[in-house]
């Protein structure tokens, strides 16, 4: 077993993830004798790096959130000796975890869950900070039957729309952008599409998570497996199949609710999480009458994720803690840390095949030009002329002159992609790819592994921990 570090006014105990950034570890916080998440930059990293700085802008975000619902940041270190957060440690279980125990969930239960998320993400959205990446893996249920939601590591402040990302070829690689796209099995279309996200954002994702839970399945996935679309063309392009169809015994008032999440335009969608939240409780209410925190406990009892005697005591015996410790804090996870790492290796790959594609330099303000929209699953760096342009999404099409432009798509866990395209004066061309991302090995991998395969999966639904190279 490898040694772990030493770090002041901490008493390590065991590494519950490590990743090309940063290590996360259970650990006694001294004198208080509290145990805490302790989230720790790798000595690898430089302190000044942009990676280290993506860190600190998570504890920034952080630092402003204050809610029941939502994980806490205790405190931020940056020294000469290193950088690391100090998080809340959750006793419990993922909604990833809890749905493999129990795929289908009781509505009482799932109004529960949908409502007390909601109540966090509004807290944030009141804050103007958007999460991005809600999915089973960042909420969790503890034993006593919190909900809490976790990783901020993408969350972004809202912007105003017309707001663009520079397309100046000379313009650094963004960390934002490499690590904007969430999971698309549960993004709106217009953060697939790289257009300005807010609140209906997240609650579309939420939606996709609570349908998900009452039926076993999610919105826009047909069950034809000949059908091998990523979830990000299917949100794009498909309607989807009515909740009732798959569980005609859900209520239907948290049927429209639910439903009404998931609209593809976010005009159709609850204004604020506080409303959807308000709908969710009553329909909770209505169908058990009893505190939120026992329905859960209820659920995770059928589950088999804790005993009665466990429940009853509202905290696991020693033995079972230790047996628990590394999905604790599974919201907690660095899920962007290996796309961060990826995204730094990125350019050199990308110049090197961008520079073979084309000669010419590319004139980003041409007269009289066509233009390119690109669109990449999951994502990918997009090259033309051998001039990097901007990482996928992004909204604006690319003004090009008139003529025949080659264009390169880089991810770093994918075959390189070149395009060959014409462009005519005032044409809007759109270049539609799929990188060929190999689907992650290992027995019992979900079907849906190989469909959101790329950067919104970092680790596996059991201990969603960092890992290298999947993100």
């Amino acid at each position: 077993m490898a040694e772990l570090p030493s770090i002041e006014g901490f008493r390590l105990l065991e590494e519950l993830g490590s990743g090309s950034l940063s290590s996360v570890y259970k650990a006694v916080e001294e004198p208080l004798g509290r145990i805490v998440a302790l989230k720790v930059l790798k000595n690898t990293i430089g302190r000044e790096s942009p990676f280290a700085a993506q860190l600190e802008r998570e504890a920034r975000v952080l630092a402003i959130l204050s809610h029941p619902n939502l994980g806490s940041l205790y405190a931020f270190s940056k020294t000469d000796a290193g950088m690391h957060l100090v998080l809340e440690f959750v006793d419990g279980f993922s909604l990833a975890e809890l749905a493999k125990k129990k795929p289908i969930l009781p509505p009482d239960a799932v109004a529960v869950i949908g409502a007390a998320v909601a109540r966090g993400l509004g807290h944030a959205h009141e804050r103007g900070i958007v999460h991005r990446d809600v999915k089973p893996a960042n909420i969790l249920v503890s034993r006593r039957g919190d909900v809490k939601v976790f990783d901020f590591g993408i969350a972004q402040r809202t912007t105003k729309v017309d707001e663009r990302v520079s397309l100046a070829p000379s313009a650094p690689l963004r960390l934002e952008n490499i690590a904007a796209f969430g999971t698309p099995a549960y993004m709106a279309p217009e953060q697939i599409l790289g257009e300005g996200v807010d609140a209906r954002s997240d609650l579309f994702s939420l939606g996709v998570v609570l349908y998900q839970l009452l039926c076993g399945a999610r919105p826009f996935e047909r069950g034809d497996e000949a059908d091998q679309r990523p979830a990000a063309h299917r949100i794009r392009r498909d309607p989807a199949i009515p909740l009732h169809r798959r569980a005609p015994e859900v209520p239907a008032a948290l049927e429209r609710i639910v439903m009404r999440a998931i609209q593809k335009l976010p005009a159709d969608r609850f204004h604020t999480a506080d409303a959807m939240a308000e709908q969710l409780e009553e329909v909770a209410t209505a169908r058990s009458g009893l505190r939120g925190p026992t329905v859960l406990v209820q659920a995770l009892e059928s589950a088999g994720l804790v005993s009665p005697s466990e429940a009853g005591r509202g905290a696991a015996p020693a033995r079972a803690r230790r047996v628990s410790a590394r999905r604790a804090i599974a919201g907690l996870a660095l899920l962007g840390v290996a796309a961060l790492t990826g995204g730094a290796a990125l350019q050199t790959t990308a110049r090197r095949e961008g520079e073979q594609a084309g000669a010419r330099p590319l004139d980003l303000l041409p007269p009289s030009p066509g233009y390119l929209r690109v669109l990449a699953t999951p994502w990918a760096e997009v090259w033309v002329d051998g001039q990097r342009v901007d990482v996928t999404p992004f909204a604006r099409p690319i003004p090009l002159p008139e003529g025949t432009h080659y264009v390169t798509l880089v991810h770093p866990s994918a075959p390189i992609e070149k395009r060959t395209v014409p462009i005519a004066r005032g044409e809007l061309r759109t270049l539609d790819a799929v990188m060929n991302i190999p689907p992650p090995p290992g027995p019992g991998d979900h079907a849906a592994a190989a469909d959101d395969a790329g950067p919104e999966e970092a680790s596996s639904d059991r201990n969603p921990m960092p890992k290298d190279n999947k993100r």
